[in-house]
Formats: C-alpha cells, structure tokens, sequence
C-alpha cells in the first residue's frame, strides 16, 4: 500500500498551487517515495561534479537537499520542473526566468502563452494529478537498476534501448506503481504518452536530434488530443527543468528561442495528428523556423531543400544556436571538413528513416555540442572551431555506419514485402561517451583526439508501426 500522504488531498482540494512550496515537495516525496528512490540512481549527462556540488545553497536549497540533504541529478531536474509547473500556474515570471541570459530571456507575452496552454488542458484535479505523476516517472528508465529488476520479475531481457522505451516496457509489466493510483481514463492516457515518448521525444525534435520518422507516433494519438496534450505539456515541464541538477533557483534553460522551438513543436504535431501535414514537411518546418529566427539575426538564409544547408540548420539546431556568433562558428567549422568528411555529415543528416533507409539518431548531441562549446570558451575562435570541426568529423562517421556496426539487437518485425521494400529502421548512438575526451584538458590542446574514440554500439528503435507508415 502507498504511505498515507496529503497530497491527493492536496490537489483535489485545490491547493497545489498555494501549499507552501517545502510542505509540497515532502508530500511528494511521501507518496513517490518507490518513484524518487529509482531517481537517485540517475546521473545527467550534462554538467561535472564542481557544478553539482554548487546547486544549492544554506540559504536557498535545491530540491534534493531540502528532502535527502545531498544533491540527486534526477530528483533536482525532476522536483524543477514540477516547480516550475507552479510558477506557471501562479504567473510568476521573475522565479521562472531566474538565471536566463536577458537577451534570450523568456518574454512575457511567451510566458502568458504558455500558461493558457496549460490552462487549456489541466482542467480537472485528476489532469493535475495525471500530470504531477507523469513528471515524476519521466525519467525512471534511467535508473540502471530499472532493466535488471524487469528481468528477474518476468525473466525476460529489455534490449538496450533509450529510457523512454525502457520505461514504457516496465509500466507494461505494471513496475510503476504509482500508475496504479490512476483512474482507467487518466491511465490510458499516459500509457498512450508513454508509447509515443518512446519513439518521439519533443526535445529531441525542438533540437532536431531526432529524424523525420521519429515523427510517425503521432499517427497513433488521432482521436486523443488530451493525451497528447498532456504529454507534450510534460515534456515542456522536463525542458524547464533540465538545469535542474546545475541550478534550482528559476527556469535557467527555457529560454525564448527554446520556447519559440517548443510551440513550433507543438503546432507541428498537430499538425500531422490531424492529417495536414507529412513527417519531413513538419520535421522541415522545425529547421525553418531556426533558420528564419536567424535570420532575423542577420545570418544568411539557409533552405532545407538544399541538402547541404539543410544539414548545417541540423547542426545549427541541435547546437541550440541562437545567435549570429555561433551560427557563423558552426557554419565555420562545417565548411572546414575535407569534402569526404562533409558529404558523409550531409549524407546522413538527410536521412528520414523512410522505407529502405537507416537512419541515426545520434543521442545526447545536443549536450555534447553544448559540452564542446562550454569546454573551448577560452581557445579563442580559432581553437572553438577547430573542436566543432572534430566533433562534425566524429559525428560523420557516426551517421555513416547506420545498421553495419555494433547492433545489440534486431526489430523482429524488420523483413522484406512482396515488393522488395525493407520498413525504415532508425538506429539510436549513444554520443555521451564524447564526453569524457572533451572534457580533457589534453582536447583543447588537440581536438583531434575525437578521431580516435570508437563509434558507440547502435540500438535499434522499436517501432510500434502504424498502417501509415508500413
């Protein structure tokens, strides 16, 4: 039985928005407490133990200190965003924009926006609840321990997958057990969130880390809006917290650009939910709208029906660029690759994933641009380019080797038709094992170290196919 715990009580009577914010959090951690305690096992990719160690401090605790009196990096990112979802609710831009740059700071006519979309669809306490619980169990597929305890309760293995698959597996094992406090209507929902999380992450397509038949989940919401909506304002949540385990004082990385990215995002998928809209031209519109915001800017207009300008807006995106600066550092370092190097990076940022085709998702690239450009902010622009360029260079090669290397597991449902055609198959690579050269002091000395790391083992992404896809 779950510990008694006034947070239902909380809610359902209206004041989760008011409860004093201490109060809140240890209800939460009352009655998610098999939920927190998997999160204390999850380590970010972002961020080194110096930045952890300083999140937080006597006067101003984050989360995680203020309940288990040490720094967690799931507990802080999680408990975040589920603040944040406060200072929507609340209108409280000054805490919601703490820590932003003001240049890229969120607008207030954005933050306004943003809170009627949440208005608009948590409109009963049992949504609140739905919404609070889905925050909570986003990330537990990064607990390691999650696919070793799948295993010994059903004797079966979880193939090396991205977490979201990961979780989505135990919660049809019912090993979430929070989801148990849901009613049939609210479970369905994120049960249907949960499937569509494990192919689409909305992050991933604001950053254009994933491909275009990541997409193709969205055919399954038709008929259920809410769940999409629900799941989409979840992942608005997790974004909101990301710099959780860095920083807990505001909403340091939803930022305008990330916001403007998010609702292009939003209007994208409901877009091909709704039948008005192929994968590429909704993916493609995610591309156009960084390339007008820059610009904008007054960097060159780029067209994602040009092949070679449309892998550099991949680039540009998946490196969250925003300014004028890094658009030509990136633009820079791209054109620097030998052509062999810059046909296979053009190559394979415009593969869709579409039938005959393997595509790469090349997890976590987002962060290890962020990570390179962090590392080499004193190496002058010279140094900065020379890092991206090696980073491009390794990424090439990474999106060159689609299905031929290191696959740890095979799609059953992957076979040839009558007509000769082979369904797409996307590949998932791990980068976060860059991290650990670029974060040498031995990299900014020679970035061409990268060209000595191993390209990580691929997982397959499985994908739960729909009749308009096959």
């Amino acid at each position: 039985m779950r510990p008694q715990t006034t947070l239902l009580e909380t809610i359902h009577r209206g004041y989760f928005f008011s409860t004093d914010e201490g109060i809140l959090l240890a209800q939460i951690k009352t009655f998610f407490a098999p939920e927190l305690a998997r999160l204390r096992n999850a380590v970010a990719v972002e961020g080194n133990e110096e930045q952890r160690k300083s999140n937080g401090t006597v006067d101003s605790p984050s989360p995680s200190q203020m309940l288990y009196g040490s720094n967690y990096d799931e507990i802080n990112r999680t408990l975040l965003g589920i603040l944040a979802l406060r200072w929507i609710h609340n209108n409280d831009y000054a805490r919601f924009t703490t820590g932003q740059i003001a240049e890229y700071r969120l607008t207030e006519d954005s933050f306004q926006a943003l809170r009627k979309l949440f208005t608009d669809n948590i409109r009963t306490p049992d949504d609140l609840f739905t919404l609070v619980l889905s925050m909570i169990i986003n990330d537990l597929g990064k607990d390691p321990n999650l696919k070793h305890d799948y295993t010994n309760l059903t004797h079966k293995e979880i193939s090396d997958q991205n977490h979201d698959s990961i979780l989505l597996e135990a919660a049809n094992a019912d090993m979430i057990p929070c989801l148990r406090y849901l009613d049939e209507e609210h479970r369905a929902e994120v049960m249907k969130g949960l499937e569509l999380g494990s192919e689409l992450n909305a992050g991933q397509l604001a950053q254009a880390e994933s491909v275009p038949f990541n997409l193709e989940g969205l055919y399954n919401m038709r008929g259920h809006q809410h769940a999409f909506e629900l799941k989409f304002l979840e992942q608005v949540l997790d974004v909101a917290g990301a710099s959780g385990h860095l920083y807990s004082k505001g909403s340091k990385n939803f930022i305008e650009p990330v916001y403007q990215a998010f609702k292009t995002v939003h209007e994208v998928s409901l877009d091909i939910i709704e039948g008005k809209s192929t994968l590429r031209q909704g993916y493609d519109k995610v591309l156009t709208k960084r390339g007008n915001m820059l610009y904008g800017k007054g960097f060159r207009r780029l067209s994602v029906s040009n092949d070679e300008e449309r892998a550099l807006l991949r680039l540009l995106t998946m490196g969250r660029t925003a300014d004028i600066e890094q658009a030509k550092l990136f633009s820079n370092a791209f054109h620097a690759l030998d052509k062999s190097d810059k046909d296979k990076l053009i190559a394979g940022l415009n593969v869709d994933g579409n039938v005959n085709e393997t595509a790469v998702l090349p997890y976590y690239m987002p962060a290890i641009l962020s990570k390179t450009l962090e590392t080499t902010k004193d190496s002058g622009e010279e140094g900065r380019r020379k890092a991206l360029t090696s980073l491009m260079r390794y990424l090439a090669k990474v999106l060159e080797k689609g299905a031929s290397h290191g696959l740890q597991v095979v799609p059953e449902d992957v076979g040839f038709n009558l007509g000769g055609e082979v369904p797409g198959i996307i590949i998932e690579r791990n980068m976060s094992k860059a991290q650990e050269v670029i974060s040498s002091p031995a990299f900014k000395l020679n970035p061409d170290l990268l060209d000595q790391l191993d390209i990580p083992d691929g997982q397959v992404l499985v994908r739960r196919r729909t009749s308009q896809s096959m």
